[in-house]
């Protein structure tokens, strides 16, 4: 008996933890202050565009293509993150590189609806939702 009730409690806990991440994880567009790029050629903004269990990043006018990144949920704002990258070789092949990155969106003092984004422990943007 104890150990059904046991399962029980515990089944439970994990069911409200689910419920949690799944609630309240990000969705929408959030968009970047401009800011100078590494290369000097002006000013850019970044969009964030979260549908479901995916995040697209798209750093325009840059002419870059849209990153692509597939979010495993951990808590409501913590993810893993999987980008999956196909390339041609030299030989003409086509490969597969995979990036796994942690990713934490922490809501900023200053701002309803504003994040800051780490990748890997470390800030990389500052997100308001538009």
């Amino acid at each position: 008996m104890k150990k059904l009730f046991s399962l029980l409690i515990m089944a439970f806990a994990l069911s409200l933890t689910a419920c949690d991440a799944k609630g309240n994880k990000l969705e929408g567009k959030y968009l970047t202050e401009e800011y100078n790029t590494q290369d000097g050629d002006g000013m850019t903004k970044v969009t964030y565009t979260f549908t479901n269990d995916s995040l697209y990043i798209d750093a325009y006018p840059s002419g870059c293509g849209i990153t692509a990144l597939s979010l495993e949920w951990h808590s409501d704002k913590s993810c893993t993150a999987t980008e999956t990258i196909t390339d041609i070789n030299g030989d003409g092949k086509e490969v597969a590189y995979i990036r796994i990155y942690h990713i934490s969106f922490v809501p900023c003092e200053w701002g309803k609806n504003e994040f800051a984004v780490f990748r890997d422990y470390k800030v990389v943007d500052i997100i308001k939702k538009f």
